[in-house]
């Protein structure tokens, strides 16, 4: 019987011994869970926070331009700075694009056409893919059409129909505007009709949020021209 209860008190030891030796790694892995979990939340945290304070010194300057905008003597430059600044402060914010176009505001208020564009053309190479990339396309546009180069302004205008023929452009009917805009501005009155035309039939099922521009060609469809 001596023997029989050491046997089992062995087998016991050795049952607890085996359960004990498998228990440790699980509680390393359990704990190394535990941690990933409370940096990735940690992180989340982190970058909420970055966020708001990023969104809060945008809103900021966003402010100050509208107020410089109505000055007499607008200090672009120094504005500008600050813009900068910001930028690389915050070079992980997903805000980074907004400062870019605020910054080809700027320039082009500086009247500084070339610099606007070299911004807008980095702009859309870092952007793939986003939904405000069209809209960044359509301000290139018409920049170059308002270029003195010819060739700048041929880019602009091919961009511009291409823009206002994508149905997908979330934008299409801000580059049907522009581009019928353009057509009239070069006396060009049947082209320009034509696609503002194309951007009314484009909004008649439209109930919930029609087009703004809509209004603005109506009356020009209607015109008679001597």
């Amino acid at each position: 019987m001596a023997i029989q209860r050491t046997t089992s008190s062995s087998i016991l030891r050795t049952i607890s011994d085996a359960v004990s030796a498998q228990s440790k790694p699980l509680s390393l892995i359990f704990a190394f869970f535990v941690f990933l979990m409370t940096a990735f939340f940690a992180h989340k945290l982190w970058v909420v926070k970055r966020e708001r304070s990023v969104q809060y010194d945008f809103s900021a300057l966003m402010t100050e331009y509208e107020t410089m905008s109505r000055e007499e003597n607008p200090e672009w430059d120094k504005l500008l700075e600050k813009f900068e600044k910001n930028y690389e402060k915050n070079s992980s914010s997903s805000l980074l694009p907004y400062y870019l176009s605020y910054k080809v505001r700027i320039l082009l208020n500086q009247n500084k056409p070339t610099e606007a564009l070299e911004v807008l053309d980095t702009m859309i190479t870092n952007i793939p893919g986003s939904p405000m990339l069209s809209m960044y396309e359509m301000e290139r546009a018409l920049i170059q059409l308002d270029s003195s180069d010819t060739a700048l302004q041929a880019t602009g205008l091919e961009s511009l129909k291409k823009l206002s023929g994508d149905t997908a452009n979330k934008f299409r009917d801000s580059a049907q505007y522009y581009l019928g805009r353009y057509y009239w501005a070069k006396n060009e009155i049947d082209l320009a009709r034509q696609v503002w035309q194309e951007l009314v039939d484009s909004q008649r099922d439209e109930k919930m949020a029609p087009s703004p521009w809509v209004s603005h060609v109506q009356d020009k469809l209607t015109l008679t021209i001597v």
